[in-house]
């Protein structure tokens, strides 16, 4: 099946590369230079997902994004991700509130970008799936019984895989909780349709992460409170999402208790020893190990000789005495640590028809550029390692570099604040795509300088600019013409 991306953004070099990265991966793609074009278009069609630019002259992404949102059943149901060169998660946390489903951020990580766009598909496919497939089961004759319960779990299993892929430390790690879990459901003497019940829990306990901002979730450095606050909504997020499946009413259990502690300091609800629900207890403990046996952005995998001295201190207080022993006993069976993360962290090669390495055509545009000071490597990772693509946004850049100091000396001669952190914001994140790193460089200043009113410092860098722009121009021409 062909999907359907609508790509909102006023920077024809951004619509170019998010145009060519979606349609070599498959996906039809209408781009549209501004918001009121595509409110327009969504009065006839309806795209699949939307891809808005936060940033725009006229209506920006916010208020685009209310529209929407505000629109007939057909246009407030279609997924929006905001596209954005920001780096501020206050920006996110606001919009996700607005009803975005996720950020990309600008310039496009072709592989990033691609996720995330799937995955917010597949996320809202599946979720309508499984609540119709679930619906279902309680229709069909029981001979069917069983084979809807492993579409059922196919349906959950691939949710799980988008719910992982919020956090690139935390690959597999709901289907690590939910086979921990299982088995110390079995050691507990739990019946084998109660072991079933408390794997899908453990696939589904971390659901409510959809909601949180990839910027707080893969944060390696403290959180702040304001960041803390937000993870801490998770469980109710995930309560939410599943409580509607009646067909399986405990199915929420795991997603809204599994952060409850035994001596009752958890959350979100603070319930303390046989409060808390027995199978939220099991993933608890599931959860905790597999947080130490796994990499994480803030630490590595921990021995078992540690992840043991931490079960045991939090008997009683963090854990059920009862299933911490339980978890002690499989560890001290594990002599070889096979329960642990074992994955490749380097990324999935390209699809066959994307370049992987530069060809000769590329070795010597490369050269050239390096040697007048650009990134053209880093560029070439924007552009999937493809040479023509890379060549096609250097042109874009040449050819659309004239209106785009037209438009920055206008805001600027204006006295036009905002027009002109805007027009730099696009520039910051174009120069960045081609790796005209400097020029990047600039833009963002520029852009915090309009931010800040810094009007000494735009005044300052202004011709800078221009003329950094001028130079960078030429220095692609020059090397086009090797």
């Amino acid at each position: 099946m062909q999907y359907w991306t609508a790509v909102v953004d006023d920077d024809p070099s951004n619509l170019k590369a998010a145009e060519r990265i979606l349609t070599a991966h498959g996906f039809k793609v209408s781009c549209f230079a501004c918001a009121e074009e595509l409110l327009n278009f969504l009065d006839i069609d309806t795209p699949d997902i939307i891809l808005l630019d936060f940033h725009m002259p006229g209506m920006n992404g916010f208020e685009a994004l209310s529209h929407i949102k505000s629109g007939c059943d057909r246009i407030s149901s279609i997924p929006v991700i905001f596209l954005t060169a920001d780096d501020d998660s206050e920006t996110e946390t606001r919009a996700l509130a607005a009803g975005a489903m996720d950020f990309v951020k600008k310039p496009f990580s072709p592989s990033v970008l691609i996720m995330r766009v799937q995955n917010t598909i597949n996320l809202i496919r599946l979720q309508t799936d499984l609540k119709k497939e679930v619906s279902r089961m309680t229709k069909e004759i029981i001979k069917e019984h069983q084979k809807n319960e492993r579409l059922s779990l196919q349906i959950v299993q691939t949710l799980t895989g988008t719910i992982d892929a919020k956090d690139s430390y935390t690959r597999g790690h709901s289907g690590r909780v939910a086979d921990y879990s299982r088995e110390i459901a079995k050691r507990a003497g739990y019946s084998k349709r109660a072991q079933e019940e408390i794997y899908m829990m453990g696939l589904l306990h971390d659901v409510g992460k959809i909601g949180i901002p990839d910027g707080v979730i893969n944060k390696t450095s403290r959180l702040n409170d304001e960041e803390y606050a937000l993870i801490k909504t998770h469980p109710k997020v995930g309560f939410e999402i599943l409580k509607s499946i009646t067909e399986m009413p405990k199915l929420s259990i795991g997603a809204r208790w599994h952060h409850e502690r035994y001596d009752g300091r958890g959350y979100p609800d603070n319930l303390s020893a046989e409060d808390i629900p027995e199978e939220a207890r099991i993933i608890a403990v599931a959860d905790a190990y597999d947080a130490m046996s796994s990499r994480r952005s803030y630490h590595e995998v921990f021995t078992q000789e540690y992840i043991c001295s931490e079960l045991e201190k939090g008997r009683g207080s963090q854990f059920d005495p009862r299933f911490a022993d339980i978890m002690l006993s499989i560890i001290k069976e594990d002599k070889d640590y096979l329960l642990r993360e074992f994955h490749d962290r380097e990324s999935a090669p390209a699809k066959q028809n994307i370049k992987q390495e530069p060809d000769i055509k590329a070795n010597v545009l490369i050269e050239i550029l390096k040697g007048a000071g650009m990134n053209p490597l880093m560029g070439m990772k924007y552009c999937m390692n493809d040479i023509d693509f890379y060549m096609e946004m250097l042109s874009e850049f040449v050819d659309n570099s004239g209106g785009r100091i037209d438009d920055i000396k206008r805001s600027y001669e204006a006295a036009e604040i905002d027009k002109y952190r805007i027009t730099v914001h696009a520039l910051k994140s174009t120069a960045k795509t081609i790796g005209a790193d400097t020029l990047s460089e600039l833009a963002a200043s520029l852009e915090a300088a309009a931010k800040n009113n810094d009007i000494e410092l735009i005044n300052t860098n202004h011709n800078k600019l221009i003329n950094m722009i001028n130079d960078t121009k030429n220095i692609i021409c020059a090397a086009l013409k090797e």
